[in-house]
């Protein structure tokens, strides 16, 4: 049996994506974006008030969650939220939106857009800024949702983005509990963009792994002492029943299909997206990816196994050099023909 445990720290200091705390170039970025929006809001009002229109950041996704993996194209997807000290009553979803978009879009050295769940704002250095826009409502967050010409689903829709923050942290009251927790999420995010990055695979959202994860290192007891390949065998075990086995009457097929749905409001599915075509594609993926590190686990060999892990994850995943050994007994001199 082999774990490779030391290999799994290098290959995990390969992919790992800080926080902003630990990132300065990121928080920079994100400060300077937050800053502009600041400044070309300051005369803004709240429409039919005197009052201001101002707004506080917080920092959401991947990086408040501290799983974040470096990209694979260098395109570093930095998430922010803009809290605006406004009821749902004071501003339309849309016109908020619209008013940020089109500020964020004075300048031409980049790109914004405008999408259904926030205003993004590309720079041709390598990397974007996804800005979600809320109303506060008295600390009951709703986001801004829907697209900019869209004649329907525009409106304040309820979320949680700092309690999902907060239930993704307390998956252990344990450092080192969490700490493994942390590394499988990001283990299986750079599964995730090798095996589905290319050949029309729908990759399955970050967001569905890691509370997929978090569930599964709950529900098994999850943590594995310095046995990172353990646990992440328990966690894709856990993972693939899941899955529920059905007739899905679209294809007329019987097809592996899931639901999972966010642990704080608005409780949607976060595989929503994806056609039960693509999530049984999604379960295979999983069964392929189980059997693979089953087979590493088994291995005497240890280059063997870290050659297994390097399809599974990637050319991050350090390989173990080739120790041969040789059949025939070394030369000892006897010290009779002195």
């Amino acid at each position: 049996m082999s774990l490779l445990q030391k290999e799994f720290g290098t290959f995990h200091s390969n992919i790992k994506l800080g926080s902003y705390d630990e990132d300065e170039s990121l928080r920079v970025k994100r400060n300077l974006l937050i800053d502009e929006l600041t400044t070309a809001l300051q005369e803004e009002t709240i429409p039919n008030t005197d009052k201001k229109l101002t707004f506080k950041k917080f920092d959401q996704g991947s990086y408040a969650m501290k799983t974040g993996i470096k990209p694979i194209d260098d395109d570093y997807d930095i998430d922010v939220g803009v809290l605006f000290d406004i009821t749902n009553e004071e501003y339309d979803s849309n016109k908020l939106k619209k008013l940020v978009y089109d500020k964020l879009n004075a300048q031409h050295n980049r790109t914004v857009k405008f999408n259904r769940p926030c205003i993004t704002v590309e720079y041709s250095s390598g990397y974007h800024v996804d800005l979600a826009i809320y109303s506060n409502n008295d600390d009951n967050y709703h986001i801004a949702w829907g697209k900019e010409h869209s004649k329907t689903n525009r409106c304040w829709y309820k979320s949680e983005p700092k309690k999902l923050t907060k239930w993704v942290s307390d998956v252990s009251s344990n450092s080192e509990h969490s700490k493994q927790f942390r590394h499988c999420v990001r283990y299986l995010k750079q599964w995730k963009n090798k095996h589905f990055s290319s050949n029309g695979n729908v990759a399955p959202p970050s967001i569905g792994l890691t509370i997929q994860v978090r569930n599964a290192f709950s529900l098994t007891a999850g943590y594995r002492k310095d046995r990172d390949l353990d646990a992440l065998i328990n966690i894709v075990s856990q993972m693939k029943s899941d899955f529920i086995y059905g007739y899905d009457s679209d294809t007329d097929s019987y097809l592996y299909t899931i639901e999972t749905p966010l642990p704080v409001e608005p409780y949607k599915d976060v595989y929503y997206k994806m056609s039960p075509l693509q999530l049984n594609k999604y379960y295979e993926k999983l069964d392929s990816l189980l059997e693979a590190l089953e087979s590493a686990r088994e291995e005497e060999s240890e280059h063997e196994t870290s050659k297994i892990l390097r399809k599974v994850f990637g050319d991050d995943f350090p390989l173990v050099e080739d120790v041969k050994r040789s059949d025939t007994k070394p030369y000892v001199p006897t010290g009779h023909n002195a």
